[in-house]
């Protein structure tokens, strides 16, 4: 787990928010895990030790959790939350849904003492890694750390397969366990066995981590492998041990489908038509006339949610974040599961700035324009991201942008005003 260093607290007297705050300080990791495996499987998929090791390291930290009396359960496992410090041992990190409470439903529970736990269990965990136990509650199986063993499972399972056994969070799915092993495939068979064990629907029948880290000792001796050593092999391929950072991919890549990337070199007479003013009026199909959506903003918040509509077809919000950060930005899930529940199928989102993610979050329909922070974008580029957003917005009138920078603030104005301009919306860039 990552390292504790120091910790500091203040009153609520001397708090500017009216209440104790407690600061922790701990190791600085390289990075999160995922960003160097996106990295590593640019040129080839990881090898079974590489797996092995970063499992092996992950399970250990879980292990310290679930001896402690009372166990301490994670609750949020995720490949988001696994970091991998300096000298390139893996980390577990992100305790802020971790608790020492189990749960045992029967049959004398009441719906409201079902609905109440469910609503915690909810505001605590990611979606697409609960457990049938939690999402249904009548099953009347025990919400206990046998949970942090299912995550486990859907961990390794995309660490082996590079996608996650239960991709949209699927319900259904879940409760059933329904997921498929690709049945070509040879190069992880060591480890199918160990996810079928953890992906057991009924808890009791799961493995305890014990048994998950005595299992993966035992495979660490058969294939002669160190599984506490280093994971070198992505500290290597990422720019060595003094690389400081993993950098996102510069190019933008293809968006919206059917919508592609307006490539400005191509453009040549149509980049001096609309500085000359030569593109058609976009109101009809941008222009919100209901002047409620027009005069003001409107915003949507549902816990730390922060996505704010400028038109009925424009949004902004601030980075989606994973891991760690997602405690105090938007969590990529929850606003995923937003869009997806308000825009299926219909949103395009922009991403201004350096920082990437996995296109996939959002069915692969992102622009990653890499803006710099606090430097305004070059004219070309402002103006092949307004064309983007104006073709996609033109193919159906159910189709809306989502736009994000960093803050969700500096950036997403400069494009969401130009944008604005662009479409004739006003005449002016001074309001």
């Amino acid at each position: 787990m990552v390292q504790f260093c120091s910790a500091a607290s203040i009153s609520k007297e001397e708090s500017d928010t009216g209440q104790a705050e407690f600061l922790i300080l701990t190791e600085l990791c390289k990075g999160q895990l995922v960003d160097f495996i996106k990295r590593v499987e640019q040129r080839a998929p990881m090898s079974c030790d590489t797996v092995l090791k970063i499992f092996y390291q992950a399970c250990r930290a879980v292990q310290h959790m679930h001896k402690q009396k009372p166990p301490v359960i994670h609750r949020d496992l995720k490949i988001e939350n696994l970091l991998i410090s300096n000298q390139g041992t893996i980390k577990l990190c992100d305790f802020g849904s971790a608790t020492t409470v189990s749960h045992y439903p029967d049959y004398s529970w009441s719906a409201q003492k079902r609905s109440m736990v469910e609503d915690e269990i909810t505001r605590n965990t990611t979606p697409a890694y609960r457990t049938p136990e939690m999402i249904d509650l009548y099953s009347n199986f025990p919400i206990n750390e046998k949970q942090d063993i299912w995550a486990l499972g859907c961990i390794l399972y995309l660490l082996c397969f590079k996608q996650h056994p239960f991709e949209d969070g699927a319900k259904l799915q879940i409760v059933n366990g329904k997921y498929s092993i690709p049945q070509n495939d040879a190069k992880y068979t060591v480890f199918h066995d160990l996810i079928r064990s953890m992906l057991k629907v009924n808890p009791d029948e799961r493995l305890s981590i014990t048994e998950l880290v005595n299992q993966l000792q035992e495979i660490a001796a058969a294939r002669n492998v160190n599984p506490k050593s280093p994971v070198t092999e992505l500290l290597e391929q990422n720019g060595g041990f003094g690389n400081n950072g993993v950098q996102p991919p510069m190019q933008i890549q293809s968006v919206p489908n059917n919508a592609g990337v307006y490539d400005p070199d191509q453009a040549g007479s149509g980049f001096l038509d609309i500085l000359r003013g030569g593109t058609e009026r976009f109101l009809t199909n941008i222009k919100d006339t209901s002047s409620k959506v027009i005069q003001s903003v409107a915003s949507y918040a549902k816990g730390d949610l922060d996505i704010s509509y400028i038109t009925s077809r424009i949004a902004v919000m601030s980075f989606p974040a994973e891991g760690v950060e997602s405690a105090i930005k938007n969590n990529i899930e929850d606003v995923r599961l937003f869009l997806d529940s308000r825009h299926a199928g219909h949103y395009a989102v922009y991403n201004l700035s350096r920082r990437s993610y996995r296109p996939s979050r959002f069915h692969n329909r992102v622009s990653e324009c890499n803006w710099q922070v606090r430097r305004a974008p070059n004219l070309r580029s402002l103006y092949s991201v307004c064309k983007n957003m104006h073709v996609w917005l033109k193919q159906d009138q159910r189709n809306i942008c989502i736009v994000h920078c960093l803050d969700g603030r500096a950036a997403s104005a400069v494009a969401v005003c130009s944008f604005l301009c662009f479409c004739r919306l006003f005449t002016t860039a001074l309001f």
